[in-house]
Protein backbone atom coordinates (compact mmCIF):
# COMPACT_ATOMS: atom_id res chain seq x y z
CA UNK A 1 0.00 0.00 0.00
CA UNK A 2 1.56 3.59 -1.20
CA UNK A 3 0.24 6.87 -0.23
CA UNK A 4 0.53 8.90 -3.06
CA UNK A 5 -0.85 11.86 -2.68
CA UNK A 6 -1.98 14.06 0.31
CA UNK A 7 -4.00 17.15 0.35
CA UNK A 8 -5.50 18.46 3.29
CA UNK A 9 -8.87 20.47 3.69
CA UNK A 10 -10.00 23.13 3.39
CA UNK A 11 -8.19 24.17 0.94
CA UNK A 12 -7.93 20.79 -1.53
CA UNK A 13 -8.28 21.47 -5.00
CA UNK A 14 -11.35 20.41 -5.94
CA UNK A 15 -12.38 19.34 -9.44
CA UNK A 16 -8.57 20.85 -10.60
CA UNK A 17 -6.76 17.83 -8.78
CA UNK A 18 -5.94 16.40 -12.15
CA UNK A 19 -3.45 18.42 -11.83
CA UNK A 20 -1.67 16.64 -8.99
CA UNK A 21 -2.68 13.63 -10.77
CA UNK A 22 -1.00 14.11 -13.85
CA UNK A 23 2.69 12.81 -12.59
CA UNK A 24 0.78 9.77 -11.27
CA UNK A 25 -0.73 9.01 -14.05
CA UNK A 26 2.85 9.07 -16.15
CA UNK A 27 3.73 6.39 -13.16
CA UNK A 28 0.40 3.99 -14.11
CA UNK A 29 1.26 4.76 -18.06
CA UNK A 30 4.59 2.98 -17.34
CA UNK A 31 3.78 0.66 -15.50
CA UNK A 32 0.74 -0.44 -18.37
CA UNK A 33 3.53 -0.53 -20.92
CA UNK A 34 6.19 -2.86 -18.52
CA UNK A 35 9.15 -2.03 -16.76
CA UNK A 36 12.16 -4.10 -17.50
CA UNK A 37 15.01 -5.27 -15.64
CA UNK A 38 12.96 -5.68 -12.00
CA UNK A 39 14.75 -8.43 -10.28
CA UNK A 40 13.27 -11.25 -8.40
CA UNK A 41 15.14 -12.20 -5.85
CA UNK A 42 12.85 -15.25 -4.41
CA UNK A 43 14.41 -16.85 -7.95
CA UNK A 44 16.96 -14.78 -8.94
CA UNK A 45 15.84 -13.52 -11.97
CA UNK A 46 15.10 -10.56 -13.94
CA UNK A 47 11.51 -9.79 -15.58
CA UNK A 48 9.42 -7.09 -16.97
CA UNK A 49 6.84 -5.65 -14.21
CA UNK A 50 3.58 -4.50 -15.37
CA UNK A 51 0.85 -2.86 -13.28
CA UNK A 52 -2.80 -1.28 -13.84
CA UNK A 53 -5.01 0.59 -11.71
CA UNK A 54 -7.77 -1.03 -11.01
CA UNK A 55 -10.38 1.51 -9.50
CA UNK A 56 -10.28 4.44 -6.82
CA UNK A 57 -11.41 4.37 -3.34
CA UNK A 58 -12.88 7.51 -2.36
CA UNK A 59 -15.65 9.55 -0.40
CA UNK A 60 -18.93 10.80 -2.45
CA UNK A 61 -17.18 14.53 -3.46
CA UNK A 62 -14.08 13.17 -3.94
CA UNK A 63 -16.22 10.70 -6.24
CA UNK A 64 -17.23 13.80 -8.18
CA UNK A 65 -13.66 15.69 -8.33
CA UNK A 66 -12.17 12.13 -9.74
CA UNK A 67 -14.79 10.74 -11.73
CA UNK A 68 -16.09 14.18 -13.47
CA UNK A 69 -19.91 13.32 -12.55
CA UNK A 70 -22.14 15.87 -10.68
CA UNK A 71 -22.65 14.73 -7.01
CA UNK A 72 -24.91 17.40 -5.59
CA UNK A 73 -28.20 19.48 -6.95
CA UNK A 74 -30.80 18.26 -8.38
CA UNK A 75 -29.10 15.76 -10.93
CA UNK A 76 -26.40 13.84 -7.94
CA UNK A 77 -26.89 10.22 -8.92
CA UNK A 78 -23.90 8.98 -10.42
CA UNK A 79 -26.68 6.38 -11.62
CA UNK A 80 -29.97 7.42 -12.61
CA UNK A 81 -28.15 11.08 -14.05
CA UNK A 82 -30.70 13.05 -15.66
CA UNK A 83 -33.48 11.06 -14.18
CA UNK A 84 -32.58 10.84 -10.88
CA UNK A 85 -35.85 11.70 -8.61
CA UNK A 86 -34.80 14.61 -6.64
CA UNK A 87 -36.95 17.03 -4.03
CA UNK A 88 -36.50 20.15 -2.35
CA UNK A 89 -37.26 20.28 0.96
CA UNK A 90 -39.19 24.02 1.56
CA UNK A 91 -38.73 24.01 4.88
CA UNK A 92 -35.10 22.23 5.91
CA UNK A 93 -34.01 23.96 2.42
CA UNK A 94 -32.39 20.37 1.60
CA UNK A 95 -32.79 18.27 -1.50
CA UNK A 96 -33.58 14.44 -0.34
CA UNK A 97 -33.61 12.04 -3.16
CA UNK A 98 -36.73 9.71 -2.80
CA UNK A 99 -36.64 7.35 -5.47
CA UNK A 100 -34.36 4.50 -4.00
CA UNK A 101 -37.42 1.82 -3.45
CA UNK A 102 -37.09 0.80 -7.04
CA UNK A 103 -33.72 -1.18 -6.76
CA UNK A 104 -35.80 -3.11 -4.36
CA UNK A 105 -37.78 -6.54 -6.41
CA UNK A 106 -40.67 -5.39 -8.26
CA UNK A 107 -42.99 -7.26 -5.40
CA UNK A 108 -41.65 -6.15 -2.42
CA UNK A 109 -43.83 -4.93 -0.02
CA UNK A 110 -41.86 -1.41 0.52
CA UNK A 111 -43.05 -0.53 -3.11
CA UNK A 112 -46.96 -0.33 -1.97
CA UNK A 113 -46.51 1.41 1.09
CA UNK A 114 -46.93 4.95 0.72
CA UNK A 115 -47.27 6.98 3.92
CA UNK A 116 -43.92 5.00 4.60
CA UNK A 117 -42.14 7.18 2.01
CA UNK A 118 -42.95 9.73 -0.26
CA UNK A 119 -47.21 8.98 -0.53
CA UNK A 120 -46.36 7.45 -3.74
CA UNK A 121 -46.53 4.03 -4.68
CA UNK A 122 -43.42 2.99 -7.12
CA UNK A 123 -43.42 1.16 -10.28
CA UNK A 124 -40.05 2.22 -11.34
CA UNK A 125 -37.18 0.24 -12.28
CA UNK A 126 -33.22 0.44 -11.35
CA UNK A 127 -31.46 2.33 -14.20
CA UNK A 128 -28.42 0.96 -16.08
CA UNK A 129 -25.14 2.28 -15.13
CA UNK A 130 -22.96 3.25 -17.81
CA UNK A 131 -20.05 2.03 -18.80
CA UNK A 132 -16.38 3.55 -19.27
CA UNK A 133 -17.31 4.23 -23.24
CA UNK A 134 -20.60 5.49 -22.75
CA UNK A 135 -18.94 7.82 -20.08
CA UNK A 136 -16.04 8.51 -22.24
CA UNK A 137 -18.36 9.34 -24.89
CA UNK A 138 -20.23 11.55 -23.31
CA UNK A 139 -17.64 13.38 -21.86
CA UNK A 140 -14.62 13.53 -24.45
CA UNK A 141 -15.14 16.67 -25.99
CA UNK A 142 -16.00 18.54 -22.56
CA UNK A 143 -13.67 21.59 -22.07
CA UNK A 144 -13.09 22.26 -18.32
CA UNK A 145 -11.76 25.36 -17.43
CA UNK A 146 -8.75 24.80 -14.72
CA UNK A 147 -8.69 27.68 -11.72
CA UNK A 148 -11.18 29.07 -8.95
CA UNK A 149 -11.63 31.85 -10.77
CA UNK A 150 -12.49 30.55 -14.32
CA UNK A 151 -12.92 26.78 -13.26
CA UNK A 152 -16.08 25.55 -15.29
CA UNK A 153 -16.84 23.73 -18.36
CA UNK A 154 -17.52 24.98 -21.81
CA UNK A 155 -20.85 23.68 -22.95
CA UNK A 156 -21.65 22.46 -19.73
CA UNK A 157 -25.51 23.81 -20.04
CA UNK A 158 -25.71 21.23 -22.77
CA UNK A 159 -28.50 18.55 -22.55
CA UNK A 160 -26.49 15.49 -22.59
CA UNK A 161 -24.02 17.08 -20.30
CA UNK A 162 -25.74 18.06 -17.35
CA UNK A 163 -24.83 15.70 -15.18
CA UNK A 164 -20.73 15.38 -15.67
CA UNK A 165 -18.46 19.03 -15.60
CA UNK A 166 -15.09 17.39 -16.89
CA UNK A 167 -13.43 14.47 -18.64
CA UNK A 168 -11.48 12.43 -15.83
CA UNK A 169 -8.11 12.47 -16.16
CA UNK A 170 -7.62 8.38 -15.76
CA UNK A 171 -8.98 8.24 -19.06
CA UNK A 172 -5.31 9.06 -20.13
CA UNK A 173 -4.68 5.27 -19.25
CA UNK A 174 -6.09 3.21 -22.37
CA UNK A 175 -7.53 0.42 -20.46
CA UNK A 176 -9.52 2.74 -18.18
CA UNK A 177 -12.84 2.99 -20.61
CA UNK A 178 -12.58 -1.23 -20.40
CA UNK A 179 -12.80 -1.43 -16.29
CA UNK A 180 -16.40 -2.23 -14.90
CA UNK A 181 -15.50 -0.70 -11.98
CA UNK A 182 -13.72 2.63 -12.34
CA UNK A 183 -14.27 4.17 -8.30
CA UNK A 184 -15.51 2.49 -5.22
CA UNK A 185 -17.65 4.76 -2.51
CA UNK A 186 -15.51 4.45 1.01
CA UNK A 187 -17.77 2.63 3.32
CA UNK A 188 -16.08 4.28 6.51
CA UNK A 189 -17.43 7.61 5.35
CA UNK A 190 -20.99 6.51 4.36
CA UNK A 191 -21.42 4.44 7.86
CA UNK A 192 -20.01 7.12 10.03
CA UNK A 193 -22.54 9.97 8.58
CA UNK A 194 -25.80 7.62 8.64
CA UNK A 195 -24.27 6.64 12.33
CA UNK A 196 -24.20 10.68 13.25
CA UNK A 197 -28.02 11.37 11.62
CA UNK A 198 -29.40 8.13 13.81
CA UNK A 199 -27.56 9.04 17.30
CA UNK A 200 -28.27 13.38 16.64
CA UNK A 201 -31.29 12.40 15.93
CA UNK A 202 -32.40 9.21 18.65
CA UNK A 203 -30.34 11.39 21.55
CA UNK A 204 -32.19 14.51 20.43
CA UNK A 205 -28.71 16.68 20.26
CA UNK A 206 -28.45 19.95 19.78
CA UNK A 207 -27.64 20.62 16.11
CA UNK A 208 -27.24 16.60 14.68
CA UNK A 209 -31.41 16.27 15.16
CA UNK A 210 -33.21 15.33 12.34
CA UNK A 211 -36.10 15.30 13.56
CA UNK A 212 -37.38 18.76 14.39
CA UNK A 213 -40.35 20.93 13.00
CA UNK A 214 -39.03 21.79 9.92
CA UNK A 215 -39.12 17.95 9.13
CA UNK A 216 -42.34 17.93 10.26
CA UNK A 217 -43.74 20.39 8.00
CA UNK A 218 -41.89 18.92 4.96
CA UNK A 219 -43.81 15.53 5.94
CA UNK A 220 -46.73 18.03 5.89
CA UNK A 221 -46.08 19.35 2.80
CA UNK A 222 -46.33 16.04 0.98
CA UNK A 223 -48.63 14.57 2.61
CA UNK A 224 -47.23 12.23 4.36
CA UNK A 225 -47.32 11.72 8.31
CA UNK A 226 -49.92 13.88 9.13
CA UNK A 227 -50.69 12.97 12.80
CA UNK A 228 -47.33 14.37 13.48
CA UNK A 229 -48.23 17.90 12.54
CA UNK A 230 -47.42 20.36 15.14
CA UNK A 231 -49.78 21.66 17.96
CA UNK A 232 -49.18 25.36 17.96
CA UNK A 233 -50.02 27.59 21.46
CA UNK A 234 -49.28 30.93 22.89
CA UNK A 235 -46.43 30.50 24.45
CA UNK A 236 -44.54 27.68 22.42
CA UNK A 237 -44.99 24.80 19.88
CA UNK A 238 -45.07 21.19 20.70
CA UNK A 239 -44.33 18.65 18.65
CA UNK A 240 -45.73 15.43 19.26
CA UNK A 241 -44.47 12.12 20.25
CA UNK A 242 -43.00 10.34 17.46
CA UNK A 243 -43.08 6.75 16.60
Amino acid sequence: MMLTLLISCPKQPGNDIDVYLEPLIDDLKSLWDGIRGVYDAHIGEYFTLHGVLMWTVNHFPAYGNLSGCVVKGYKACPICGDDTPSHRLKNCHKLCYIGHRKWLPINHPYRRQRAAFNGKLEYGTPPEPLNGEEVLRIVEDINYIRGSKNGGSVGENDDDRVCWKKKSKFFDLEYWKYLHVRHVLDVMHIEKNVCNSIFGTLLEIPGKNKDGIAALLDLLNMGVKTDLQPKYGERCTRLPPRP
